[in-house]
């Protein structure tokens, strides 16, 4: 069953805006694309910002990226998003941006693998980092096929992050949690010296089968066999040994 194409525009376009608020792009960056029936896509025009984006911009093209209707030319990245609905057919949408600390991750080649939160495990999972091709190339839409059956979302390396859904807001809410994931990653890093109490091998599985996650192995993050995580939590001011009042100082 796919959205209406009314419902697709509209979509859309509340996407781009938000991908632009949150800083997840900048000037023409980022692409999206929503499915409206079998051969055929909705897809952002090349060279406009998202947070401009308006519904009669949007162009429909088949899915050998053949132009059905639109006044715009398409995203130079079309290739990338078509390849992810050939390789599996449940998708029915994508999204692409340069969010800021997951764009870092694929700069260095590092996959988001520490199960911080519920949220990290739950939502995302691990990040991977495909090999560096060329934007807009075949060798760049032909680098995410290793993956789509088994993630959600990809970074692609020295560019940024792609991610699927079977549905529009699906495919978004990946995008989003997945950066959310990441700084938190960074922040533990960069305030706390990496300290983490991670979810345990158990504790995982326990989550996944509450909130019914379908994930594969390959995607699951480094989850150890034991963690700290409900033993009695230490206080911020002894943490950082921070005075409190006269009496300490």
């Amino acid at each position: 069953m796919y959205l209406s194409e009314t419902i697709a525009r509209k979509m859309i376009c509340d996407i781009g805006k938000k991908m632009y608020s949150k800083n997840f792009v900048s000037a023409n960056d980022g692409n999206i694309t929503i499915r409206i029936a079998d051969n055929v896509l909705l897809v952002t025009p090349t060279g406009i910002s998202k947070g401009d984006l308006t519904e009669s911009m949007l162009i429909k093209v088949d899915l050998d990226g053949r132009i059905i209707e639109g006044d715009y030319k398409p995203t130079s990245e079309l290739s990338m998003h078509l390849q992810v609905y050939k390789e599996n057919d449940a998708i029915q949408s994508t999204c692409h941006a340069h969010c800021p600390h997951l764009t870092a991750l694929a700069v260095a080649g590092i996959e988001l693998d520490v199960p911080t939160s519920a949220a990290a495990s739950g939502l995302v999972g691990r990040i991977p980092v495909a090999p560096y091709q060329c934007p807009g190339s075949k060798e760049l839409a032909n680098s995410i096929i290793p993956y789509v059956k088994d993630y959600n979302i990809v970074n692609l390396g020295n560019h940024g992050p792609l991610s699927w859904g079977t549905d529009p807001m699906g495919a978004w809410y990946i995008m989003e949690s997945a950066e959310s994931a990441c700084e938190l990653a960074f922040n533990i890093k960069k305030y706390l010296d990496g300290k983490v109490r991670p979810l345990t091998i158990k504790q995982t599985e326990e989550l996944f089968a509450f909130h019914h996650v379908k994930r594969s192995s390959a995607a699951w993050l480094t989850c150890p066999n034991t963690t700290d995580n409900q033993e009695p939590a230490v206080s911020f001011s002894s943490y950082f040994d921070i005075k409190l009042g006269i009496d300490n100082a």
